[in-house]
């Protein structure tokens, strides 16, 4: 549904993003082709209107070789209404189907859109799902042949290629052929690829595409056609391909690791404007008369809680941000405006600093606006007596989880632009469940310091000390993050 809203913006006459005289119209803006039992190829027509002022030229291009479109390229004159049939091949896929065509149009409006193609089939068991893994043979470490395979994932005939024709390859020319694979609904493979096609002279026609060396095969059929030819050319080069500039830039950025994506999350989690919540739960379950044992309870529920909350939240803004920098327009746009957000928190953190060093931590700017405040001190006040310890401590976590993410956001929505921008799907999944485990630490730490019989007093104590510290580390941050967005 996001991406689905997204295309809208470029497909559907809008007052305000497009001009009426302006504008390229398609209809519907989706195909869905429902739920299809037989293997037989569906098909249905759109339409295209041309509205603006000028010649305009579509081409449509499938992410893979079950989508075809007829013709997949037209020009139209200002005021001129065509059809074009758009084909479905089901043989090979079942369950929930999501595919796109790329939409090219000459409109400096519009450029680059996804027109999506859905619908379900009967399950037919499973397929073996490559993608994201690295082809190659350990055994014929002398000759190494790199590559580059730019498809969507899920495509059938690609999955085939990966797992099945690259190892015969491997065994034919006795050489170790290691797969880039890359992802061309991801913004950045995509312009780098074009850029790449450019240098060649080389002209966009069709997915999957093979990079070998210098040589870029483009479809199934090319493929079939001439990648042994290539492989035999590049037998006898050395262990790693020296690719030019704009090759090599399609590689994946240097991931983050494990330790500091749980320390961004830590730090988060010691952020101000959640522990000074943390401590005014610790206060109320005190003043409702709750024991050590009491405390313990509430507070692994309500961590529990809190954990699942910002991991669905992270969840939900991943697929939305994927969904929008599948246009490099937009892409570009989230990416500017984060990094001049970033550093803009990184100089209100140093002054905060600078504020709680001359002993006013009651006047820092990056806190939670006193309405909020009192949404979640209301809110800890209503269930820190309630009978139902267990719901109620679900519930408190859940709602102190979304009144808090106007402050917490401030690292959570940046680090999961990041993982957007370099991670494959599943890879950015682990890396969200390893930051919000560094959240929860300080959750966890507390109400066990707790249940040992350490008072709030010397909790706030440290917490006091530590605040100025925390901010500078927040603003430390911050610049790291503007900086990997940018050169990412």
């Amino acid at each position: 549904m996001v991406r689905l809203l997204l295309i809208l913006l470029f497909i559907l006459p809008s007052s305000e993003a497009v001009s009426e005289d302006n504008r390229l119209i398609i209809t519907p803006p989706e195909w869905d082709f429902g739920t299809i039992a037989g293997k037989e190829k569906v098909s249905r027509e759109i339409l295209i209107e041309n509205k603006s002022s000028e010649k305009v030229t579509v081409t449509f291009i499938p992410t893979c070789d079950c989508l075809f479109a007829y013709p997949s390229s037209l020009q139209l004159s200002p005021g001129e209404k065509t059809a074009v049939i758009l084909e479905f091949d089901p043989a090979g896929y079942s369950g929930i189907v999501e595919k796109d065509f790329i939409v090219h149009t000459s409109l400096k409006e519009m450029g680059k859109a996804l027109y999506p193609v859905h619908g379900r089939l009967p399950a037919q068991g499973t397929k073996e799902d490559h993608a994201g893994k690295e082809i190659g043979q350990a055994g014929k470490e002398a000759r190494v042949i790199h590559a580059f395979y730019y498809f969507s994932p899920g495509c059938r005939s690609c999955e085939r290629f990966l797992s099945r024709d690259i190892r015969k390859l491997e065994e034919e020319f006795e050489v170790t052929i290691i797969v880039n694979q890359m992802n061309i609904l991801e913004p950045e493979i995509y312009e780098n690829y074009h850029a790449f096609l450019e240098e060649l002279g080389e002209e966009e026609r069709a997915y999957p595409a093979l990079i070998v060396g210098r040589h870029v095969l483009q479809g199934e059929r090319e493929i079939n056609r001439k990648v042994r030819a290539c492989i035999a050319s590049s037998v006898g080069e050395l262990p790693e391909n020296k690719l030019n500039g704009a090759a090599a830039a399609v590689l994946p950025a240097r991931h983050l690791t494990f330790l500091p994506i749980l320390a961004a999350g830590l730090l988060d989690g010691i952020n101000p404007c959640a522990f000074t919540t943390l401590i005014f739960l610790l206060a109320a379950l005190a003043i409702a008369g709750r024991g050590r044992r009491e405390v313990l309870i509430i507070g692994l529920f309500f961590t529990l809680s809190v954990f699942v909350t910002y991991f669905l939240i992270g969840l939900g803004f991943l697929k939305v941000v994927r969904a929008a920098f599948s246009f490099p327009i937009i892409s570009r746009i989230i990416r500017w405006i984060l990094v001049a957000v970033l550093v803009t928190f990184a100089a209100l953190s140093i002054y905060d600093f600078t504020i709680i060093r001359s002993g006013r931590p009651a006047k820092i700017l990056l806190q939670l606006p006193s309405a909020l405040k009192r949404r979640i001190h209301s809110s800890i006040r209503a269930h820190a007596k309630s009978a139902a310890i267990v719901a109620s401590s679900l519930l408190l976590g859940f709602l102190v989880s979304v009144f808090e993410l106007a402050c917490t956001g401030q690292v959570y929505f940046p680090i999961l632009v990041y993982f957007v921008r370099i991670k494959r799907e599943a890879s950015g999944f682990l890396y969200l469940f390893v930051y919000n485990l560094g959240f929860i630490i300080p959750l966890i730490v507390v109400f066990v310091l707790t249940y040992l019989g350490i008072g709030s007093d010397r909790i706030t104590s440290f917490f006091q000390k530590s605040m100025s510290g925390v901010k500078l580390a927040l603003a430390f941050l911050f610049l790291c993050l503007a900086a990997i967005i940018i050169i990412t």
